[in-house]
């Protein structure tokens, strides 16, 4: 055997490992790991646990979620929560589904209108919620002053406790109709013109292209739209709070609200950590959901 066959016969020698690189990325991942993780280790401690304001008083194990279940109030809060997302979702995708439709072409007019459509989502909430609570909320709205026109009783649907709640919905799907709008777009971009002029020598009419072509085409981008959409709204607070504050009678108060008032307003920090490690434990769900969307439209 020759010297150079027992030499590649050896095994390659191992690759040095350049740390400089991972120096340099030290610094950002210790901050970052910082403002995530110990977030929910004290979110987590203060769960178990009974408080004084920010005092840790004792340790109560599982008593906090125990009395968060057996509640009422969570309850309610709960099925508003889920009112709140599940029809705002399905009424932002149907709208921004119809925009992105009539949008679609491109020229000058549709550029315009896409920007408009898009101001409500890029907004303040604080100035939506005082625009809407101008529009509709006040003894001299233009609403209230179009019904007495009409020879109506005037309305407050934010002091309404069947109303509150379906207005506040529609108004946070009309805020992020813009976002669903955008990325139905991105899909709608995606799709050949071949598809649809298929659809039309077949004799399928708008309706039945929409339906049968469109809308299983947008699948993807239509569920990534809507968990994304979904984990938004889990975390709206400052819409609802200006518009109604929870009210009337707690018809509005979501879990984002309830875990407002525990911790700013009554003090109670070991249950605002507790609505907390609920609210966690749902994103974190609609978040691998997201994720395992993503990866499932990024395979061919």
């Amino acid at each position: 055997m020759t010297m150079a066959a027992a030499g590649s016969r050896r095994s390659p020698r191992r690759a040095k490992i350049d740390l400089f690189p991972y120096a340099l990325m030290a610094p950002g991942l210790i901050l970052v790991l910082f403002a995530t993780l110990y977030p929910v280790i004290f979110v987590a401690q203060y769960s178990l646990s009974a408080t004084k304001v920010y005092e840790i008083v004792r340790f109560v194990g599982t008593a906090n979620y125990t009395f968060l279940l057996t509640d009422e109030r969570f309850l309610e809060n709960l099925w508003n929560t889920a009112v709140f997302v599940i029809v705002g979702v399905a009424l932002c995708w149907t709208f921004g589904l119809a925009l992105a439709l009539a949008l679609r072409r491109q020229s000058w007019g549709t550029a315009v209108l896409r920007a408009v459509v898009l101001v409500p989502w890029v907004t303040n909430q604080v100035v939506l919620a005082l625009m809407w609570k101008l529009l509709l909320g006040g003894e001299f709205s233009p609403l209230n002053d179009l019904l007495r026109w009409a020879g109506l009783p005037p309305i407050n649907p934010f002091i309404s406790l069947e109303q509150a709640l379906p207005t506040l919905t529609v108004i946070n799907a009309w805020r992020a109709t813009g976002f669903a709008m955008l990325m139905l777009l991105a899909g709608l971009a995606a799709i050949p013109k071949e598809v649809d002029e298929a659809a039309e020598v077949d004799g399928a009419t708008k309706l039945q292209q929409i339906r049968y072509v469109i809308i299983p085409m947008l699948r993807p981008i239509s569920m990534v739209c809507i968990v994304t959409l979904m984990i938004s709204f889990f975390n709206v607070a400052v819409l609802p709070l200006v518009l109604t504050g929870g009210g009337p009678l707690n018809a509005t108060e979501l879990l984002s609200i309830r875990l407002y008032r525990e911790g700013f307003e009554n003090f109670d920090i070991a249950l605002a950590a507790t609505l907390t490690v609920f609210l966690i434990v749902i994103e974190l769900a609609l978040a691998a959901l997201y994720f395992r969307l993503v990866k499932a439209g990024a395979q061919p």
